[in-house]
């Protein structure tokens, strides 16, 4: 027995010496590269994470929507050129297409965070979303929606106006009152303690100007062609964000520049062209400026005894001079080139030859500038029927008012009168920002109310007061 338990552990130490004799011979195997893992920035919030190499954190987001809308036309007198608006001749439907990639930079410096962002857009429309009927063609637009630098409390470049409250993100179609969204500028920021901030600061006065044409009066001709910018809007605001909501109060100063000819009557001549584009008699141009102004008031209240998330939203504004500002021409209006909110879906709603300011020829080779005015109030009520499902019963009310001038002449020599709308806009919404797709649904209705300018009359069946009911949808996904 103990000659069996010799042999057998000498033949296993025989074998595991072997092996270990013939695993030095083979090629020792490295270790495995240590594993670089992306480092998050907490310090700037979610989603941030740090460039290799670099102290440069930064934050991809975006968003991609989809809207397609159905309206009802009428055969209605367009109020803003004068125009009649047939119903066979107006689109009927519509598709949108938006997509908006961003990207949102920071890094730390000794005079604090510096911030840039950078976020394009592009726009593929065609029918109601185009926003001028009678349409029938698409477009494709490009744009830089915004492209800011933040830094020692200044903002440089497009970036969400300072005069702006609320910007009708739930809502799907558009109300009027709305004004644009981004626009150049030079900002200064002001956080004082207790959730105050205050603004002041330049913004492209071109993107708040808006008019063209020409309106033959007795005295000569009324001329609402854009003249040269020679200066800029100044936009201060004051805000505050608290437990029970957020308030604002914004003003604007913006710079009105009329073209106008010093032949009596005579159209805008060829060496005048470069400003609007129309080719005419020859003479020669002058310019008449002068200064408009603007104001908003703004308030959001939370509602949280009637819901999580539920809030109403109140706001006015008003403009002389500056009617963009109130949300007609260059603002939430029907405009096909500021990319914000084409589509008011009737031919009486479109205001979008509307003038800050019309140049008067006084018959004796001056001239004087009468100013527009307009004003826009809207109610939203936000209602979370569950985490994922809400819904937005809005109203809004704007009219504009255009000089006297404007409204004593006739509809066949240009003449244009006062306007008001009366709109409202029912939604409802499935889905969570950033979290699921969102998928909605609303119906529209507009009813506008005109005066027929000086002594004009319109073609039997066409309508001065036009209404509009509209279906619009929209899918979207916020990354």
């Amino acid at each position: 027995m103990t000659s069996m338990k010799t042999i057998l552990l000498g033949s296993a130490a025989g074998i595991l010496a072997t092996g270990v004799a013939q695993a030095a011979d083979l090629p020792v195997k490295k270790a495995a590269a240590a594993v670089q893992y992306v480092e998050v920035c907490p310090a700037y919030g979610r989603g941030f994470y740090k460039l290799p190499g670099s102290d440069i954190c930064i934050r991809h987001f975006g968003n991609f929507k989809l809207n397609m809308a159905f309206a009802d036309p009428k055969d209605a007198m367009r109020a803003s050129n004068q125009t009649i608006t047939a119903k066979r001749a107006g689109d009927t439907v519509g598709w949108q297409s938006t997509v908006r990639p961003g990207w949102d930079f920071r890094s730390p410096t000794e005079f604090g965070t510096l911030r840039t962002v950078v976020q394009l857009r592009m726009d593929q429309r065609n029918g109601l979303m185009e926003g001028r009927p009678p349409q029938g063609t698409g477009s494709f637009r490009p744009s830089v929606h915004r492209g800011y630098i933040e830094w020692a409390g200044f903002t440089f470049g497009r970036a969400g106006t300072q005069f702006a409250f609320y910007d009708q993100g739930d809502i799907i179609g558009a109300l009027g009152g709305s004004p644009k969204t981004t626009a150049q500028q030079l900002t200064y920021t002001w956080n004082a303690p207790g959730g105050l901030k205050a603004t002041i600061g330049l913004e492209d006065s071109d993107a708040w100007s808006a008019g063209n044409g020409t309106i033959s009066t007795t005295s000569g001709s009324m001329i609402i062609a854009r003249g040269p910018t020679r200066m800029y809007d100044v936009v201060a605001s004051l805000s505050t964000e608290q437990s029970w909501g957020s308030a604002k109060i914004s003003g604007a100063a913006h710079q009105i520049s009329t073209i106008a000819v010093t032949s009596t009557g005579g159209l805008i001549g060829t060496n005048c062209s470069r400003f609007n584009g129309v080719a005419g008699n020859s003479g020669s141009c002058v310019t008449e400026r002068a200064t408009g102004w603007a104001a908003l008031a703004g308030v959001t209240f939370l509602l949280p005894s009637l819901g999580a998330g539920d809030q109403i939203t109140l706001e006015a504004s008003h403009g002389n001079g500056a009617i963009a500002y109130a949300g007609i021409n260059g603002g939430g209006d029907a405009n096909a080139s500021s990319f914000e909110r084409s589509g008011q879906w009737s031919g009486g709603l479109v205001r979008d030859s509307d003038a800050d300011a019309y140049a008067v020829n006084n018959g004796n080779g001056t001239y004087r500038l009468e100013k527009t005015k307009a004003t826009s109030f809207i109610a939203e009520l936000r209602h979370y029927w569950n985490p994922l499902l809400r819904s937005n019963l809005a109203f809004s009310h704007f009219r504009i008012t255009p000089p006297a001038v404007a409204r004593n002449s006739t509809l066949a020599n240009g003449g244009i009168g006062k306007a008001s709308v009366n709109e409202g806009a029912l939604n409802l919404i499935w889905g969570k920002n950033r979290q699921t797709a969102e998928i909605g649904v609303e119906v529209l209705y507009k009813k506008v109310h005109q005066d027929l300018p000086g002594t004009s009359t319109l073609p039997a069946g066409i309508k001065k007061d036009p209404s509009v009911w509209a279906v619009a949808t929209v899918l979207s996904r916020n990354w």
